[in-house]
């Protein structure tokens, strides 16, 4: 499988061909083909990385799905998704094989969702993922998503710095991705984040937090 993947990622670097355009100069063409081909690689040794951490070997339907979910993968370290975007993805796709199975329309929307995450975002989802991944407090059923929001604020400020007012506009930006919802709260807060229902079929897959930490690890000397 790494054959394969190896393989694949190849074809995509060396398609990705440039012509130069009169208005620009031999030296812009250059510098951007080696700032691509850098986040190519980088995305390559990311991937590759993953697979061999993964429990199970992959297996696709057939050789047009694994062409579809390593293209969509390359593109979006072409688009300069961070290295802890291209880990959440590359996570998904093993992830993905040790469970259910891994079809490249799964792939695809997943990779729309989380490409784009900034930092902060994928911290303050690490950390609902985290709380949601709980069980149930007895002691919080009369109003759970208040309780766990205001938790996951406590774990933000004391673990990452995210002040309280800061991981509001990060939660509410996460909207967007159909992984958090606003609840009714109470009345001093009458709508909280709170996770959905695919944030939870996310957590079958992978660690958000657990994906943080391995990207802190593999940069630090």
């Amino acid at each position: 499988m790494l054959e394969l993947f190896g393989a694949l990622l190849s074809d995509y670097m060396s398609s990705r061909d440039f012509p130069m355009d009169s208005t620009v100069s031999v030296a812009g063409v250059t510098a951007l083909r080696i700032l691509l081909q850098q986040r190519a690689q980088k995305a390559r040794d990311i991937l590759l990385a993953e697979i061999r951490l993964g429990t199970r070997p992959i297996q696709f339907q057939s050789a047009d799905e694994a062409a579809a979910i390593t293209y969509r993968y390359m593109r979006a370290a072409e688009e300069g998704a961070a290295r802890t975007n291209l880990r959440l993805l590359a996570r998904v796709i093993v992830g993905s094989a040790e469970g259910s199975g891994l079809y490249a329309d799964d792939f695809l929307r997943w990779a729309d969702v989380l490409a784009g995450l900034r930092r902060e975002e994928v911290i303050v989802l690490g950390v609902m993922q985290r709380l949601n991944n709980q069980p149930p407090n007895p002691e919080h059923a009369e109003n759970p998503a208040v309780h766990s929001w205001v938790e996951c604020q406590a774990i933000l400020k004391a673990d990452y710095v995210i002040e309280p007012r800061v991981s509001d506009a990060y939660a509410n930006a996460l909207l967007r991705t159909g992984l958090v919802q606003l609840v009714s709260g109470s009345m001093k807060t009458p709508m909280v984040p709170f996770p959905t229902f695919a944030l939870r079929n996310l957590s079958a897959i992978l660690s958000i937090e657990g994906i943080i930490q391995s990207e802190q690890s593999a940069v630090e000397p």
